[in-house]
């Protein structure tokens, strides 16, 4: 494992974490692939950053939740070009609660997730 590129998934993880305690779509999505796939807590899912960032403007604009992700296993391929993440996500402001999992690509040196599955666990 690369400790290094460990190091560079748990920064944009924080940073993406910073940006929806701010309700920073365009911060969130320079993370994302054009091809992301989302699949919410409750199994519904939505492929394409640009349609998954118009998602995300429209629940930031309402009082919507705030969600972070705390990872708790990143696994570096041997290839060195995926990535492997899991973890626990929670609503600041509502009960809800669950874990995650994220699949990262190396795209010109620069980390972005390729697809996120939340399961709910509430």
């Amino acid at each position: 494992m690369d400790s290094s590129e460990v190091l560079l998934i748990k920064q944009a993880r924080l940073d993406s974490n910073n940006c929806i305690a701010k309700k920073d779509v365009e911060g969130v999505s320079k993370y994302w692939l054009d091809d992301f796939v989302q699949i919410a807590g409750d199994g519904s899912y939505t492929i394409g950053k640009a349609e998954i960032a118009a998602d995300w403007k429209y629940m930031f604009s309402k009082s919507s939740p705030l969600f972070e992700r705390i990872p708790e296993t990143i696994v570096i391929s041997k290839s060195g070009d995926l990535a492997w993440e899991n973890g626990k996500w929670n609503y600041k402001n509502a009960p809800y609660h669950g874990n995650y999992a994220a699949m990262w690509r190396k795209v010109k040196g620069k980390w972005l997730t390729q697809s996120e599955l939340y399961v709910s666990l509430n």
